[in-house]
């Protein structure tokens, strides 16, 4: 993965029409959750689609709040988004070779203080982010 677009993912919600992104913008704009600091201390391949991340071993209430209140939000929306229980990680790798063990590393402390908004694009030389809001956490 490119520096660039190393990102931690709240919830992802795919394709959403352009005219809903008010809406959206509004409900992320009431979230109100304290800062806090995870740990990514594991680094680990997921076999199945190939993909090499970081994993924290301890999740902050605070991030599972944050997220519990996107996701009420977006349902209180009618917004469809991935249903699957959170795991936050950051990707390294994708096509990684699961085979091979993984080395050991520092713990990674990634603190948070914000979250934003992207829309995302594939382009020849891979995934490009683009930032459409931000809003500080507490």
């Amino acid at each position: 993965m490119r520096a660039d677009t190393l990102h931690l993912t709240l919830v992802f919600i795919g394709d959403v029409e352009v005219v809903r992104l008010p809406e959206l913008l509004e409900l992320a704009s009431k979230v109100r959750t304290p800062v806090c600091d995870i740990d990514f201390d594991r680094v680990a391949c997921w076999r199945r689609n190939h993909i090499a991340h970081l994993g924290a071993s301890q999740v902050p209430d605070a991030l599972m709040e944050l997220v519990r209140q996107l996701e009420a939000g977006l349902d209180q929306a009618g917004v469809v988004f991935d249903r699957r229980p959170y795991v936050p990680h950051v990707t390294l790798l994708r096509n990684a070779d699961c085979t091979k063990e993984n080395p050991a590393s520092e713990p990674i402390l990634w603190s948070t203080r914000d979250f934003v908004l992207v829309t995302s694009s594939l382009r020849s030389e891979g995934a490009h982010y683009q930032e459409l809001s931000r809003w500080p956490l507490l």
